[in-house]
This record gives C-alpha cells, sequence and structure tokens, in this order.
C-alpha cells in the first residue's frame, strides 16, 4: 500500500509498505481525511523527535474495514476517529484520566504508524482504552478528522478557566490560534483578540468571527493596553516563539492566566521577568495534547462547532504529502488537509 515516511530532517516521502492486518488483534481503519498538525512541521524541520520510518499523521478519521473476531465494540464500516495515543493505563496519570501525560506513552505518527497511509493499524489497546470513537451519521469525517487539535485546544481554554464573560488575547492567528477563538466563541466568549503578522490569517480570523485583530507592528503592545489598560483576563501563546512569553505577561490582567499552549523547539532558554508573575499574581501555565475527557467533550458539541472548515485551507491528495510538508512549512495557507478520496 502507499503510505508516507518520515526519513530524515526535511525529508518526507511516499513509499510501498506491508499492507497491516489485524490477526493478533485490533482493527483497520481506511483514512478518509488526516490533517497535518504544527507539530509534524517541528519533526520535518528537527525541533521535535520522531521515530525513523514512521508513516506520520497523528489526526484522521475514516472507516473501520477490517477487524479481528475479537471486537466487539466497533464493527466494518463504523465512521470513526481517533485520540492516538497509548499510554500504560496503570500510572497515576492514567488512573487520574490524564493519559496524556503518561510517562510512557507512545503516540501515532511519531513512535508507530498513523494516519498518512491507505490504512492504518489500530491496535486493540487503543480500543480498550476508549481512544477510538465512533462518530455520528451526521457528523462531517473531514471536521472529525480535526477532533485531536480541536480536543488539545478545548484542554488548554478548560485549563485557564475562560468564561463567556472573560477578555481573551491570543497570540499567533495560525490552526490552533484560530481554533482557540472558534471555541472560546462557541462558549459565549465575545471580548477576543487575536495578534497574528500573516495577512491571509488576519482576514480569516475576522471571517469567524474575531473582531479585534492585531497586525503586529511597532508599538503593538501599546494599541492593546490602550484598549485593554488593565490587561485581558486570560492569554493564550499560540505560536512558539520565546520572545512573545514576556509581553504575554505584561498583556495579562492581574490575578488572570497565560498558557504556553504551542511547542517550543528542543532545548529552548527564554529569560522572563519573574516580578511580573510575582506581584501581579499571574498564573503562567503550558497545556499539551488532550485527556480521554477532552475528547469526549469536543466530539459531543463537534457538529455544532461553526467556522472549523473555513480554517481548512490547502487539500491535498496522498501522493502530495511531500509538497503539504513544504507548503506547511513556508506557512502557506492554514490547516492542510490530506483528502484520500481524490
Amino acid at each position: 500500500m502507499k503510505a508516507a515516511s518520515f526519513q530524515a530532517i526535511g525529508q518526507v516521502i511516499i513509499s510501498d509498505k506491508k499492507k497491516p492486518n489485524c490477526d493478533d488483534g485490533g482493527l483497520i481503519i481506511k483514512p478518509q481525511f488526516a490533517s497535518l498538525c504544527a507539530s509534524d512541521i517541528r519533526v520535518f524541520r528537527g525541533e521535535k523527535n520522531a521515530k525513523i520510518g514512521v508513516t506520520p499523521g497523528h489526526e484522521f478519521s475514516g472507516i473501520i474495514v477490517d477487524k479481528h473476531k475479537d471486537v466487539n465494540s466497533f464493527n466494518i464500516g463504523d465512521k470513526v476517529t481517533i485520540c492516538p495515543i497509548l499510554s500504560c493505563g496503570s500510572c497515576s496519570f492514567c488512573l487520574g484520566g490524564l493519559r496524556n501525560r503518561c510517562p510512557d506513552r507512545v503516540t501515532l505518527g511519531y513512535d508507530s504508524d498513523g494516519g498518512f497511509a491507505e490504512e492504518v493499524y489500530i491496535p486493540d489497546k487503543i480500543i480498550k482504552l476508549g481512544h477510538l470513537f465512533n462518530l455520528s451519521h451526521n457528523t462531517d469525517l473531514k471536521i472529525a478528522a480535526l477532533a485531536e487539535p480541536l480536543s488539545c485546544t478545548f484542554n488548554s481554554i478548560q485549563s485557564i478557566g475562560l468564561e463567556k464573560e472573560h477578555s481573551l488575547l491570543i497570540l499567533g492567528g495560525g490552526p490552533m490560534g484560530l481554533m482557540h477563538a472558534i471555541l472560546a466563541v462557541h462558549i459565549g466568549v465575545t471580548k477576543i483578540t487575536i495578534v497574528e503578522p500573516i495577512k491571509e490569517r488576519r482576514a480569516l480570523a475576522k471571517k469567524i468571527g474575531v473582531k479585534s485583530v492585531i497586525n503586529p507592528q511597532k508599538n503593538w503592545q501599546d494599541l492593546l493596553l490602550n484598549n485593554f489598560p488593565d490587561g485581558f483576563d486570560k492569554v493564550i501563546l499560540s505560536v512558539g516563539l520565546d520572545k512573545l512569553i514576556e509581553p504575554a505577561l505584561n498583556l495579562c490582567k492581574k490575578k488572570g492566566v497565560v498558557n504556553l499552549f504551542a511547542g517550543f523547539p528542543l532545548n529552548q532558554k527564554s529569560i522572563i521577568d519573574v516580578n511580573l508573575i510575582h506581584y501581579n499574581e499571574l498564573k503562567l501555565i503550558g497545556t499539551q495534547n488532550a485527556s480521554l475527557q477532552n475528547y469526549i467533550d469536543v466530539l459531543q458539541i463537534i457538529d455544532q462547532l461553526k467556522n472549523v472548515d473555513k480554517l481548512i485551507t490547502h487539500v491535498y491528495k496522498l501522493e502530495e504529502v511531500p509538497i503539504a510538508y513544504q507548503d506547511r512549512a513556508n506557512l502557506k495557507g492554514v490547516k492542510s488537509i490530506i483528502d484520500f478520496n481524490m
């Protein structure tokens, strides 16, 4: 079968791989849509590690085409999406519902083969963990392929305690920054500001309902403080630039929360004025991945979310995955989708 393969920094190819089987358990999914993530690009750039030769793709949806005889909770023909994490299931994090923090977790698309392939093997352990999700007949599989990033974003807004009356500042209007805005709008937040240097992304932010969209030109922080002199209740750093950590703290209201949502390059160090945290009683947190409950909550509202489809600006065939990587690395478009029906 045809599958993408991560070969080295800056090199993803399409090759022939052995077709998977479920003779020893689990099931087989035929992907319908798979999404390219910023984390995939970080691997491509050498800023994050992945197994050499692995098939990338941890954001995907599809249809079950085969299963082991002992799998009773799913049927051939079911529409599904996935939490791509295999955790131990027995550590304190797993037992506390935080399998995304399991120290022994393995992730599809990084440590074992993921969704950029004609067929994907889903091990029995993922099924037993509850990390494979049946979708309703009406759910758009293209949108369902984004369940993973939406769940990570949901984890973020829950972790900062975002409520509809809060003011929210999002630094970075890429796919994840815009997903934060979509979920914030869904819960009723009206005071949303996005700071983004790319014109196309600023225009898209306005299309999805963000009224305050700022180009970070000279004195952009002063401009924000003119509009919000006390600062913002919640600030999300949705781009991995360490130079923005201190501005995020400066722009946060006293007793507010700053979330370092984006991943940073390996071994990245940052110097910040810690007194901003101390004297303003700020909370500086980070979130990464999502819990099982985050997935459950997102899938309950995924059919109600507005404007998610607008984030998909580029669609590729499986054979075009290497082109998709190059385009995304060059910041072309917003969210890129692999359509297996093309």
